[in-house]
């Protein structure tokens, strides 16, 4: 019973010690409070039953394999608790059990010098209650100079690529196998403890050289959708630029006109050609049509749309809109270049993939109190379910996507359903009042 009490309490802790380390990513969690407490609540009661039934059922042999597991499920579930990126919990939950066997082999050897050889067992209470406290002590230490050093300026939420992620977790893997292999050898030698202590030392150098690797990672992830979003930003400004000189333009061609319109309809009334004049003055009210039309109140977001559907008209796509926004609130630029401008041109682009015919692409934006819905759907192959499925991870409009919504605060749903693919973003706290 002491050992199965032990055993909870020592994962219990290295619950809150991991939760502690991942409170960083999660920006979003504020807003839905209850689910996380409720959620927080569930994971803390099945990691107890989890640890109690297999201390009952499994042999005292076994227990160290049930440990590597549930502590595999702990990080991960945790970290997913707290948002992080689905391909850097993977990062995360390999390192810090890496780092957790480094932890377990120093608190081995500490122990072992405080109490005799002979006492140097786990079935021995002072034994175990010591190595654990050591383990989590050293633990925590470590944490909090992680947190502080590497992860507390990671506030972009970006993630790591697939390939970065099997480059950096190859070394704690590794680092895994080798810890695991030395604590579960019962013999301990004297002859046996430099190489041990040098086994130690080069794994522990080795999983500092990945964690500062990944930070670096992570940083020229950040840079590079600095760049990706200055560019978007960049292009909105310079299409904006072109539309005020295109509007400027169409002023002075109109005041040009009016005044020849004006000596016409002056000679036809001097004429008494009053049947010609009015005509005349009905047909001059097409250049007094503005040539862009109004779907939403916001210059910028208004100027997207109009230059999105001239472009879906040109390539014979046929678009449903529903904008239904605040005429008093401005939206974030970045919301509207990354995030409307990315998701409009994925469904044109998979629309002009298939017949002219079938092209058809519904678009939504509508306002819930601070937040912004929108919903995206359109026809496409349902072939490119599988032959484009390196897009949906690879794609550099996606990757900013998700970027910007990990960052500000969002969420990204996208699915398919009979022939035809759904993208769903709800963007946190997007508006901005004039």
């Amino acid at each position: 019973m002491f050992s199965i009490i032990l055993r909870n309490i020592s994962l219990l802790a290295y619950l809150f010690i991991v939760s502690y380390f991942f409170s960083n990513w999660s920006k979003t969690v504020k807003k839905h409070s209850k689910f996380y407490k409720i959620t927080w609540t569930a994971l803390i009661f099945l990691v107890v039953i989890a640890s109690t039934l297999s201390s009952i059922y499994f042999t005292h042999s076994n227990l160290p394999y049930i440990n590597l597991l549930l502590s595999v499920i702990l990080i991960y579930s945790v970290a997913m608790l707290h948002s992080v990126p689905y391909l850097d919990s993977v990062v995360w939950t390999i390192t810090l059990i890496s780092m957790n066997l480094i932890c377990e082999v120093l608190s081995l050897y500490l122990t072992k010098m405080i109490i005799s050889t002979g006492s140097a067992s786990y079935d021995n209470p002072t034994f175990a209650i010591v190595s654990i406290s050591f383990t989590t002590l050293i633990e925590l230490v470590g944490i909090v100079i992680i947190k502080f050093s590497i992860v507390k300026g990671n506030d972009s939420k970006l993630s790591t690529s697939l390939t970065s992620t099997l480059f950096l977790i190859s070394i704690p893997v590794l680092s895994i196998i080798i810890l695991f292999s030395l604590l579960m050898r019962h013999d301990h030698s004297g002859s046996n403890q430099v190489s041990e202590a040098a086994i130690t030392s080069s794994v522990i150098i080795l999983n500092v050289c990945v964690i500062f690797l990944y930070k670096i990672t992570i940083e020229h992830q950040k840079q590079q959708y600095d760049i990706s979003l200055n560019k978007k930003n960049i292009e909105t400004e310079h299409r904006i630029l072109n539309e005020m000189k295109k509007n400027r333009s169409n002023v002075l061609k109109l005041k040009h006109d009016l005044k020849n319109q004006y000596l016409t309809i002056l000679g036809l009334i001097e004429n008494e050609e009053l049947n010609e004049a009015i005509d005349y003055i009905k047909g001059s009210f097409d250049i007094l049509e503005p040539p862009t039309k109004t779907y939403a109140s916001d210059g910028v977001l208004n100027y997207l749309l109009n230059e999105k559907l001239a472009e879906a008209e040109k390539n014979q796509i046929s678009v449903d809109n529903q904008i239904f926004i605040s005429k008093n609130i401005k939206i974030n630029n970045d919301v509207l270049a990354i995030v409307i401008g990315n998701v409009i041109d994925n469904a044109m682009q998979a629309s002009m993939r298939i017949e002219p015919e079938n092209r058809k692409v519904n678009i939504v934006i509508k306002q819930f109190n601070n937040d912004l819905l929108v919903e995206v759907s359109n026809n496409f192959n349902p072939e490119e379910v599988s032959t484009r499925t390196h897009r949906k991870e690879e794609g550099l409009g996606m990757k900013n996507i998700d970027g910007l919504l990990q960052q500000i605060g969002g969420i990204y749903r996208h699915w398919t359903e009979e022939g035809k693919y759904f993208v769903t973003v709800v963007v946190f706290n997007v508006y901005q009042k004039k």
